[in-house]
C-alpha cells in the first residue's frame, strides 16, 4: 500500500520536522506514482530513504551517530499509507526504539512498512547458497545489514532471488530487462557444488562470473528484480538508480520507472539530469529538492503557479532549449546561479570570463531564460526550489524590468550592461525587404520612395558588448562596464556582506513569531486598503455600472510569505454589472510591507455577460 505522507525529525540532518507528501499512482497515467528526490550531495536525500528503511526493518536500536543532537537525540518518524494506517518510530531518550502501528505497540510484522528498498550499494556475494527460493514478500529485508549506510553492506539474499527467477519467471524478467538493455546478455546461475551457486554472464562467447561483469550490470539486475514481479500498490524505493550506468541506459531505465509508476509507488533519489522530466513534474510526478541551510535540512517544491508557468515554457516553439538537459542540473546545484536572457548570452559570458581568466563562483542557468520576458518565470522557479543567490544579467534595453524584478525578488541581484545586446547585430531584415522591393515590377519613382521610407524607418545596427560570438572580444567602449559587472558578481557571490547581513536579519525574523504575525496582519491591511481604494475609484469613474462589491477578508483565498517582508495574496471578487450578469475577478497581489506598496501581478476575469469581447472592456475599466 502506497505511503501518502512521511514526517522526519531528529534523524541525521533533520533537526527540524519536515513533512513529505509522495506521489500516489492513479492507475491511469504513467508517472503518476513517481517521486524524485533531488539536491546537492549531503542534502538529506538518502536520509529520507533511510527513514522509510527504519520503518520497514525489525531493528530495536538506532545508533547515536544517526541521531541529531539539536533534538537531544530524539528521533521521530511517522508514515501514513493510503488506507490511513499510521506507522511511527520514536527513540526513548537513548538508542532504543519504540514502534507503533495505529498508536499501538505490536510485535509482529503488522507494524512494519512493506517496502522494496535498494540502497546505492548494490553489490552482492559472488557465490550463494542454491537451496533457497525467496519470493517477493520474503525479500523485504533485501538490505543485508540493519545499518542502511554500512560500507560493507552486501546483499546476501539477491543470489537466492535470481534462483527464483529461473524457470517460469525467466521470460518475464528478461522482458523487463530488455526494455533497458537490448540485446540482453546471455546469463545463467551455475553451481560450483551442491551448496554453492554463482551468476555467469556470456558476452561474445566470453564468460564472466558476477565479479567480472561490471557494477552497472549488477546494479541493473537488482533494479529489474525489484520491478519485474511487482504488483499494484507495491512500494519500490531506489537510492541513486543511475549508479554505474551509461547515460543511454539511464534514459531507458528512467522510462521504465515511469512506466511502472502508473500503478506502483516508486521513490528515487538521484544526482542524474537524465531522471528529470519537466512535463511529468507539472502533470503527475513529484520532484522534491532538499538542501542544507546552516547545517539544517530544508525541503522545497514547485508551486502550482510555477508549474503553470513552466508549462508555458515547454510550449514555446521558439525556445525549446530553455528546459533542456542543461537546465536539469538546476535540481542538483548547491546555490549561486547566473541567469541571462538567452543562449548567446551564456556562450559569450562564459568566453568573456575565460578570456579574462576570471573564475566566477556560480553556475549559469541552462541556456538562459529564453528571452527577457521569461526571466520572472525562471526566478519564480528558482525561488520555489530554494535558491538563495541568483544574479540576473540583462541587456541595456531591458533594464526597465529591473525595478519590478527587484520588487518581486528583493533577495536576488540584477545588472544591466551598457550595450543593447551581447554581440553586434546588423540590420539584415531591412536589407532583405529592400532587395525584395527592388525585384518588384512597379514604377521606378514609387519603388525609390518606398525604399527611402524603409531605410528611414529601419532598425539601426546594434553595437554589442562583444564584437562577435567566436572570439567574444569586448568592444572598447564597454570594457569598463565588463569590469564593473565582474566586480558586482564577485561581491554578490563571494563576499556579499550586505546580503549576509540581510540573511542574518531574515533568520532573526524567522525566530520572532510575534513580529512575523504582525507583518502578516500588516500585509492583510494593505490588501484591504488597496481593494477598497480601487473600488472607490472605479465606482466614481463608472457610475453607470452597479458595482456593489461584497469584499471582505473571506474573499482572500490565500496569503503567503514569499520573501523577507514580502507577501503574495490571492483575492477573489464578484462584481454585479446588471441583473443576472456579473464578473468575477481573481487578483494576484504582491505586497511589500517595507515600502507599503501593493502591486497586481496577474488578473483573471470570468464573466457571465453575453458579449464576447466584454473581457477586454472590463480589463480596461479595472485598470491596475
Amino acid at each position: 500500500m502506497s505511503v501518502r505522507k512521511l514526517s522526519i525529525q531528529g534523524l541525521r540532518g533533520f533537526a527540524e520536522n519536515i513533512d513529505f507528501e509522495f506521489a500516489v499512482p492513479d492507475k491511469k497515467n504513467v508517472g503518476s506514482g513517481l517521486t524524485v528526490l533531488v539536491g546537492p550531495n549531503n542534502s538529506g536525500k538518502s536520509t529520507v530513504i533511510e527513514a522509510l528503511h527504519l520503518l520497514a526493518i525489525g531493528s530495536d536500536t538506532l545508533p547515536k551517530s544517526a541521531r541529531n543532537m539539536k533534538t537531544n537525540g530524539i528521533v521521530k518518524i511517522k508514515a501514513e499509507d493510503c488506507n490511513n494506517n499510521i506507522y511511527t518510530l520514536e527513540t526513548l531518550g537513548s538508542s532504543y526504539i519504540e514502534k507503533k502501528f495505529n498508536g499501538e505497540i505490536k510485535n509482529d510484522n503488522e507494524n512494519k512498512l512493506k517496502i522494496f528498498i535498494l540502497n546505492n550499494k548494490r553489490a552482492f556475494s559472488s557465490t550463494f547458497n542454491n537451496n533457497m527460493h525467496l519470493d517477493r514478500d520474503n525479500y523485504i529485508g533485501n538490505v543485508g545489514h540493519d545499518d542502511f549506510r554500512n560500507e560493507n553492506n552486501l546483499n546476501r539474499n539477491f543470489g537466492n532471488r535470481l534462483i527464483n527467477v529461473l524457470g517460469k519467471k525467466r521470460e518475464k524478467f528478461d522482458k523487463c530487462l530488455k526494455k533497458v538493455l537490448d540485446p540482453i546478455p546471455d546469463w545463467k546461475v551455475d553451481s560450483l557444488n551442491y551448496n554453492s551457486a554463482y551468476l555467469e554472464f556470456t558476452f561474445d562467447d566470453i564468460s564472466h562470473n558476477s565479479q567480472g561483469a561490471g557494477d552497472g550490470y549488477i546494479s541493473l539486475f537488482n533494479i529489474i528484480d525489484a520491478l519485474y514481479d511487482s504488483k499494484e500498490d507495491n512500494i519500490i524505493v531506489i537510492d541513486e538508480p543511475e549508479v554505474s550506468l551509461h547515460p543511454d541506459l539511464q534514459r531507458r531505465l528512467f522510462d521504465l520507472l515511469v512506466e511502472y509508476s502508473k500503478d506502483k509507488q516508486i521513490i528515487i533519489s538521484t544526482h542524474s539530469p537524465y531522471f528529470v522530466d519537466w512535463e511529468l513534474f507539472i502533470k503527475y510526478s513529484k520532484v522534491i529538492r532538499l538542501k542544507k541551510e546552516n547545517n539544517i535540512i530544508k525541503k522545497y517544491e514547485l508551486s502550482q503557479d510555477t508549474k503553470k508557468e513552466i508549462k508555458s515554457l515547454l510550449n514555446d516553439p521558439c525556445n525549446p532549449h530553455t528546459l533542456s538537459l542543461n537546465t536539469n542540473e538546476i535540481f542538483f546545484l548547491k546555490d549561486n546561479i547566473i541567469l541571462t536572457e538567452g543562449q548567446e548570452d551564456v556562450v559569450c559570458y562564459k568566453k568573456i570570463f575565460r578570456n579574462l581568466k576570471v573564475k566566477v563562483n556560480a553556475s549559469f542557468f541552462g541556456w538562459g531564460a529564453g528571452g527577457a520576458d521569461k526571466i520572472e518565470k525562471i526566478l519564480n522557479m528558482l525561488q520555489d526550489l530554494g535558491y538563495e543567490k541568483v544574479f540576473t544579467i540583462l541587456d541595456n534595453n531591458k533594464q526597465c524590468l529591473i525595478e519590478d524584478l527587484r520588487e518581486n525578488f528583493p533577495h536576488y541581484e540584477y545588472y544591466a550592461i551598457q550595450a543593447d545586446d551581447i554581440r553586434e547585430k546588423k540590420d539584415i531584415k531591412s536589407d532583405k525587404i529592400i532587395e525584395e522591393i527592388k525585384q518588384t515590377e512597379i514604377e521606378e519613382q514609387a519603388k525609390n520612395e518606398i525604399i527611402s521610407i524603409v531605410k528611414k524607418n529601419s532598425d539601426k545596427a546594434i553595437t554589442g558588448l562583444v564584437k562577435n560570438r567566436d572570439t567574444c572580444e569586448i568592444n572598447e567602449q564597454y570594457k569598463d562596464d565588463v569590469q564593473k559587472l565582474i566586480k558586482t558578481i564577485d561581491k554578490y557571490f563571494d563576499s556579499g556582506q550586505n546580503k549576509e547581513d540581510e540573511s542574518k536579519n531574515d533568520t532573526k525574523q524567522k525566530n520572532e513569531p510575534e513580529k512575523e504575525n504582525t507583518n502578516g496582519q500588516k500585509a492583510e491591511d494593505l490588501v484591504c486598503r488597496y481593494i477598497e481604494k480601487m473600488e472607490r475609484d472605479i465606482e466614481k469613474k463608472y457610475k453607470y455600472f452597479n458595482f456593489n462589491s461584497n469584499m471582505g477578508m473571506g474573499d482572500m483565498i490565500s496569503l503567503k510569505k514569499i520573501a523577507p517582508q514580502k507577501y503574495c495574496a490571492l483575492v477573489e471578487e464578484e462584481w454585479p454589472i446588471a441583473p443576472n450578469y456579473s464578473i468575477k475577478i481573481l487578483f494576484k497581489l504582491i505586497i511589500n510591507i517595507k515600502t507599503n506598496k501593493v502591486k497586481a501581478r496577474k488578473k483573471m476575469i470570468k464573466n457571465t455577460l453575453p458579449i464576447s469581447n466584454i473581457k477586454k472592456i472590463v480589463e480596461k475599466i479595472i485598470c491596475f
